[in-house]
């Protein structure tokens, strides 16, 4: 990147902070309260849902019927956020969700399982530094029965909470963190009206039976912010169009339509219509099962994540998509064993998927234009005639089935988990490339090619791609300290394929750890730090990219610059070995409901030898349109 490109990315990231992060807390307008967190608890008396504020406040609950809920608005209140769901697969108490019901209001609402009687109270947190207050649902009463076959609310009281020796640090979650979309949550309409569902799904409006529908459509386009020399894609258009259908808590479908288009020098399209997921899930108080087509997160860490190994990757934009999406599901069976103190877990995946990615033709494939940088240079026309014949075999694995299995417990207030994953790579291992005595800087733009190919020797092969067997073993953690998120990961990789200046792959042992931390500040400054480290064992020098120890930031600053409906945000990744970065500051609009418009910059910057300096010449300006239903 020339020093007017740099100093030019320097002054946008200069006036994004200023303009978001400086202001003064009350030019932001928000209502007084905040809801910090949310905690369940249960025991043989009751089931007890903690909300924690940063200001006190006495609850006035009501209930709604059919479905049966617990309802109670917090006045002058917000959340950092949209919406935070609470599965708890409880007994009574099935799960939570709090919402901005109003722009100065906040709904939590109790989900009840149908056909029992229960009361429930209303108590005051007792720590004074976490204000807030506890909803406990007991328990049918002995000798009681069930009357026309519906809900009785039995008694309702402020007094009496069986729950009042409800743990915080034991029960309260992580701090509060920014998420990819999920599929498994959606955003709705939020009425004015306190006597309306709010919280009912919505997938067309439908909903009967137990048969849910939903889904997101997804639109991204961009254009490059430089003209360069070189060839290069200058437009991308991007078409997500994911639909879903649940039957209760026993089966999930779903279809996925994608369109991915780049535009300009080497015009590239590709429309894909697939089963996107298709499980069954069965569980009880011992046994959580599914089985399909699906995705598995294990690990704790938000935008780098070595032990979260069990899906491949769509690879084919780097690392722009949001992380949950670039997972692909494969054909699994997981099985987890729940004990008191401690889970078990097993996966089995019979058939093997790779990564998806491109070899040529964009400019985030593995050998980006090098065919068309090839056409463009002063080489012979036979030269420039073999590489564009150049084609890849990809050689399934000998082996396809693979396996893994993870301890998982909490200790006081952390959640640790054990990981051992026999698997295949699903990137490719380079094992032979059919130009042979070539060595190139990682570049692989026109003057390196031009440098290398004169003491080339051209073989009548093709390039050659294996997926070798590997194992993973990984460790993971998550706690709160004073209000920080604190989390971490390390995984051993017993064989990492690298890509070497000779464009084919080294195996090595390589070794990842990450530590990372997110914290809301006072004035809603959402704060969010992950650091690195990669040791790679046997390294050479002809590995391209990488070094022998690596470290790297990653992570996220936003801040809500008008009520929790328009958000400033900056994506950053930043290699400290050799001071390459990628910046993506951005601003998000989400009044209209289920309705997400984020406007942003791209921004990659160092030596084009390194992994994000490759692509300092991409630049783009981007809009993303983003719809629920």
């Amino acid at each position: 990147m020339s020093g007017r490109d740099r100093a030019r990315s320097c002054l946008i990231l200069l006036i994004f902070i200023s303009a978001c992060f400086m202001l003064p807390e009350k030019s932001f307008c928000l209502p007084g309260n905040k809801v910090a967190s949310i905690a369940f608890d249960k025991n043989s008396t009751a089931e007890t849902v903690a909300v924690f504020l940063t200001k006190p406040f006495d609850p006035e609950p009501f209930v709604l019927h059919s479905p049966e809920r617990i309802v109670i608005d917090i006045a002058d209140a917000f959340i950092p956020g949209v919406r935070i769901d609470k599965n708890t697969d409880a007994d009574i108490v099935t799960s939570v969700t709090v919402a901005q019901n109003r722009k100065d209001t906040v709904r939590v609402v109790l989900h009840i399982a149908q056909n029992l009687l229960y009361h429930y109270s209303i108590t005051q947190t007792a720590d004074q530094n976490k204000p807030g207050f506890k909803i406990a649902v007991f328990h049918p009463p002995q000798g009681k029965n069930i009357k026309n076959n519906a809900n009785q609310v039995l008694e309702k009281t402020r007094t009496n909470d069986p729950s009042d020796d409800l743990d915080d640090k034991k029960t309260a979650p992580a701090a509060p963190q920014k998420k990819s979309y999920d599929p498994d949550e959606s955003l709705f309409l939020f009425e004015d009206t306190s006597g309306a569902d709010i919280f009912e799904k919505t997938g067309s409006g439908k909903k009967g039976g137990g048969l849910t529908l939903s889904g997101i459509v997804q639109i991204r386009a961009s254009m490059d912010t430089k003209k360069n020399d070189h060839i290069e894609n200058k437009t991308h258009l991007k078409s997500r169009i994911l639909l879903e259908s649940r039957y209760k808590k026993t089966a999930r479908v779903s279809v996925l339509s994608d369109y991915l288009y780049f535009g300009n020098d080497n015009e590239t399209d590709e429309y894909n219509l697939d089963l996107h997921e298709a499980v069954f899930f069965h569980n009880n108080n011992f046994i959580d099962f599914s089985m399909g087509k699906q995705i598995i997160r294990w690990g704790k860490a938000d935008l780098i994540s070595p032990v979260d190994t069990i899906n491949p990757t769509d690879a084919r934009e780097f690392i722009l998509p949001d992380y949950a999406e670039t997972k692909q599901p494969v054909w699994m069976a997981d099985l987890k064993l729940l004990f008191d103190t401690f889970t078990l877990e097993a996966i089995f995946i019979p058939v093997f998927e790779k990564a998806e990615l491109d070899y040529f033709g964009t400019d985030w494939a593995v050998f980006s234009h090098l065919k068309k940088e090839i056409a463009a240079s002063p080489v012979p026309e036979n030269i420039k005639h073999y590489f564009n014949r150049l084609a890849v075999d990809e050689q399934d694995p000998d082996t396809e089935a693979e396996w893994g299995f993870r301890f998982a417990t909490t200790i006081q207030n952390w959640d640790l988990g054990l990981s051992w994953h026999h698997t295949t790579e699903d990137l490719p291992y380079f094992s032979s490339f059919p130009v042979k005595n070539i060595h190139v800087d990682g570049t692989l733009n026109r003057e390196d090619l031009e440098k290398s190919l004169k003491t080339a020797v051209f073989t009548d092969e093709n390039i050659m791609v294996e997926f070798p067997r590997t194992n993973i073993l990984g460790c993971e953690f998550e706690t709160t300290l004073s209000g920080f998120g604190i989390r971490g990961e390390a995984a051993w990789y017993e064989n990492q394929s690298l890509l070497t200046a000779s464009l084919t792959s080294s195996k090595n042992t390589t070794f990842t750890y990450t530590l990372g931390a997110d914290y809301t500040t006072k004035s809603n400054i959402y704060l969010n730090i992950q650091f690195t480290h990669q040791y790679i064992s046997g390294y050479t020098p002809d590995i391209l990219y990488f070094k022998r120890n690596n470290y790297s930031l990653s992570g996220e600053i936003s801040r809500d610059i008008f009520m929790d409906w328009l958000e400033a945000s900056m994506l950053y990744s930043i290699s400290l070995s050799d001071n390459s970065w990628y910046l993506s500051p951005r601003i998000t609009h989400t009044y209209v409901t289920n309705l997400d418009l984020v406007l942003g910059v791209d921004i990659f910057s160092g030596d084009g030898d390194t992994w994000l300096g490759r692509f300092s010449d991409n630049d783009q300006l981007f809009i993303d349109i983003s719809y629920r239903f």
